[in-house]
């Protein structure tokens, strides 16, 4: 890293050179040269001292060496410099932090960028998944409400801003549905238990729906961070998206890492949910939750095949899957808890608990 350059260490971020076009640009699809390899820690912090004109002391990885966002210590403050192997994706990224953020939204703040990265606020290393975790009772339904209210600040605000217009529609087609269904099976083969008797069609109907709302789609606990100001800050939107809207909800309560079930999440929602809309949301929300979770399932089983168990506390601080027996089981009761508020998903009750009794059996008879 180099010297302090004296005179002008105070420059305000928001001044940085802006290189990013328009997400109007033809989308790409393939790789830009300039992104098929990525950056190490010294290239990004020459970046930074070229566009910001300030001293980069360290470069560090808050989310591992393998991940692509990176965060760039100046002095007395500090920001995030992410790199994305498809522009087109870095370009929707981008738009989506412009918008949200002018509106107010709880997001990171979009400071300018070049074609291999784009430089953001930084919005703090407090995690969602480790600060639940230690909070007490109490405190954790306090966090869960602020939580699930910074999720709809940003569906409004992205209602405000048109960004439906500008995203991709996610699983709208009925074999995307078909597949998240029939996921339960192979998760049951895998659990080595029962295949969950579904009216697949009915199944099928209720989860297809118009993909018309904005979608943060990978709302996981560990892509939200609790700020200074105690709100929760959300960051990672090369995902997002539209669909029907309550799936934000489901990627976050349907974490192995979110520690509430329904019999909290539900009160909650049904308090700051429209009134006129709160009856058939919370119905989609509890079908669509289901099957989500056992996605989780699934990613759970696969990680531990490859690697084994991990440690907790270094799946919290890197933001990795939490292949946990514990978690994994607190995972299956939750889902059990979901699946027995609707008849269509009631048979997954039985599933969840037969999941969660296999789980204790990882590693005896597999190899």
């Amino acid at each position: 890293m180099s010297e302090s350059r004296g005179p002008g260490s105070e420059r305000c971020f928001s001044c940085a050179v802006a290189g990013i076009e328009s997400l109007k640009t033809k989308k790409d699809k393939a790789p830009l040269a300039e992104n098929s390899e990525r950056l190490e820690p010294e290239q990004i912090a020459e970046i930074c001292e070229k566009i910001f004109s300030l001293p980069v002391e360290k470069v560090t990885a808050p989310g591992g060496k393998s991940r692509v966002s990176f965060r760039v210590h100046f002095p007395g403050k500090s920001i995030i410099a992410t790199q994305r192997i498809y522009p087109g994706r870095m370009r929707m990224e981008v738009e989506v932090l412009k918008r949200l953020s002018e509106l107010g939204a709880p997001v990171p703040k979009y400071l300018g960028g070049t074609e291999q990265l784009f430089f953001q606020e930084d919005v703090g290393s407090k995690r969602l998944t480790s600060t639940m975790r230690q909070e007490s009772a109490i405190g954790q339904l306090a966090l869960a409400e602020n939580t699930f209210e910074s999720l709809l600040r940003i569906h409004t605000a992205a209602a405000k801003a048109d960004l439906a217009a500008v995203v991709p529609a996610l699983g709208e087609n009925e074999s995307w549905v078909r597949g998240l269904i029939n996921s339960s099976l192979t998760v049951a083969d895998r659990y080595g238990t029962d295949h969950p008797q579904l009216d697949m069609d009915a199944l099928t109907a209720r989860l297809t729906v118009p993909a018309t709302r904005f979608i943060k789609w990978d709302s996981r606990p560990g892509n939200g961070s609790i700020g200074a100001d105690g709100q929760v800050y959300w960051f990672d939107w090369e995902h997002c998206g539209r669909r029907q809207g309550m799936e934000d909800f489901a990627w976050l309560a349907g974490d192995e890492f979110w520690p509430l079930g329904p019999e909290v999440v539900v009160p909650i929602l049904e308090y700051l949910l429209p009134a006129a809309d709160k009856a058939v949301e919370l119905a989609y929300l509890t079908d669509f939750i289901t099957f989500h979770m056992v996605q989780r399932l699934q990613l759970i089983h696969l990680r531990f095949m490859a690697a084994g168990w991990v440690n907790v506390a270094d799946a919290m601080k890197y933001d990795k899957v939490g292949v946990d027996p514990q978690l994994a089981k607190n995972l299956c009761a939750r889902g059990a808890a979901w699946a027995d508020r609707s008849t269509l998903t009631r048979p997954m009750t039985a599933f969840f608990q037969d999941c969660a009794a296999a789980v204790d059996g990882f590693g005896r008879s597999e190899s």
